[in-house]
């Protein structure tokens, strides 16, 4: 978020007051503008507004995405009297209508692949990240880990092999592997459970 001078009229995300032009205000472009004071500093509040230009921009996707699968649709199903008639479809030679029929279809057909890809794009959109939001799931991946790893459990690191765990700290197992004999510390989150043969 950064303080700008505003050059063109618009309003506040937060309280719709009008920001005249020469005015300074609060600018990010993921969550608008704000006047000064009025700009979110918290997280839930950052991804609040985050959140709201994004499902924006990307019901615009999904808008663009749906013409785009009406007329494709509206073209893999014109002429329906010729397109099961296999003596149309088969006969050798070429003729000009089932060309442009053909060539009409394989536009369609990449219009669909087209829609798909903004539809995968919107949901992307809507993705809402926030700073910190990685580090929050990797602790909440530590609990999770510290509730079945303890210290002299056997684990396994997936470039240095399996080991026995020496000793537990906030974010990190030191352990000693048995390729090596070498022990390293490592983040808790590059160890899984060594699985037990049946």
């Amino acid at each position: 978020m950064r303080q700008l001078t505003v050059k063109y009229e618009g309003e506040c995300a937060r309280c719709g007051m009008v920001l005249e032009v020469g005015v300074l205000a609060m600018y990010e472009k993921t969550t608008g503008i704000f006047c000064v004071g009025c700009e979110p500093t918290e997280t839930e509040d950052i991804r609040h507004f985050r959140q709201i230009k994004a499902d924006a921009k990307a019901d615009r996707y999904d808008g663009w995405a749906s013409k785009r699968e009406k007329d494709a649709s509206a073209r893999l199903n014109s002429y329906p009297e010729v397109r099961h008639d296999y003596a149309f479809i088969t006969q050798p030679g070429r003729i000009p209508f089932r060309d442009r029929m053909n060539k009409s279809d394989e536009v369609a057909c990449a219009s669909l692949r087209k829609a798909e890809r903004m539809r995968e794009k919107a949901d992307n959109i809507r993705n809402v990240r926030v700073k910190g939001d990685a580090e929050r799931r990797r602790e909440i991946a530590r609990e999770a880990l510290d509730k079945v790893i303890k210290k002299g459990a056997r684990v396994v690191e997936f470039s240095l092999g399996s080991g026995t765990v020496v000793g537990v700290y906030k974010k990190s197992y030191r352990v000693k592997f048995d390729r090596s004999g070498s022990t390293y510390s490592c983040d808790k989150t590059f160890f899984r459970p060594e699985e037990k043969a049946a």
